[in-house]
């Protein structure tokens, strides 16, 4: 359980930001990302925010949590290839999720 506490919160304090940054600057300057992609980027980090929480009380609605927002995250399409650096946030981003749901089946 403690696993699980630490990786969200390494996703949740340090990781999404980032990530969001990346997703704000070349959604609106860019163009590469859409309003829909924006939205659900959004609803994925207050879903791994509930998470991070409830990863304290209730583990298994913690993964639950984390499985809905890495389907969302899986479901932004860009329009245009990613920079490089954009493109290495989010996938570290998704493979720390990824993590989660493998070792906690």
């Amino acid at each position: 359980m403690d696993d699980v506490k630490n990786v969200l919160w390494k996703v949740v304090n340090n990781e999404a930001p980032l990530v969001e940054d990346d997703i704000k600057l070349y959604h609106i300057k860019e163009g590469i990302l859409t309003d829909d992609d924006f939205k659900k980027w959004r609803e994925a980090v207050r879903l791994l925010r509930e998470a991070y929480y409830n990863s304290y009380k209730n583990k298994r609605e913690a993964i639950e949590k984390v499985k809905q927002s890495l389907d969302l995250i899986n479901s932004i399409n860009p329009k245009k290839p990613m920079p490089p650096e954009m493109k290495i946030r989010f996938e570290d981003l998704k493979k720390n999720l990824e993590l989660i749901l493998k070792t906690n089946k």
